[in-house]
């Protein structure tokens, strides 16, 4: 994938929408069924294009509404939140009832594509985050505190 297709398929929050299974459902109908189950939503409603290529609305979460860190980003006129003076904000403030994937993964999403550079960030980082998130349990014995 080319560094500008990258760069619309994640969000300002730093999602990397290419790996999203909302986004891959638009390609793929097994996808989409299983997305349509795991959410109890219909499969019509069941993926996504992106944050970006929909201004901030997500129709298969709140479709009328535009995402707040999407509008703070357009009128910084920024990419994305990492290159904010205010970054981190309050926006990424984690909530209990709200602690659930993928959304827990943008803070680390964002400083590793800032450390390593957007390119290769999207190139394998973001793919292998999302996977270890999704499939690794936390090792309570390998953290140091």
């Amino acid at each position: 994938m080319d560094k500008e297709t990258a760069k619309k398929l994640t969000s300002p929050c730093g999602l990397p929408c290419f790996h999203c299974p909302a986004y891959m459902a638009t390609t793929n109908p097994e996808i989409r069924r299983k997305t349509s189950e795991a959410l109890g939503i219909p499969e019509e409603k069941a993926t996504c294009e992106g944050c970006r290529s929909q201004e901030g609305r997500i129709k298969l979460l709140k479709p009328d509404e535009q995402c707040k860190i999407y509008t703070c980003v357009s009128d910084r006129k920024i990419e994305f939140c990492n290159e904010c003076d205010d970054f981190p904000c309050e926006r990424f403030q984690p909530y209990a009832d709200k602690a659930h994937f993928p959304h827990n993964t943008k803070m680390y999403q964002l400083c590793m594509m800032k450390k390593l550079g957007f390119e290769k960030w999207a190139e394998g980082e973001a793919r292998k985050i999302w996977d270890v998130y999704r499939t690794k349990p936390f090792d309570f014995d390998n953290i140091l505190y």
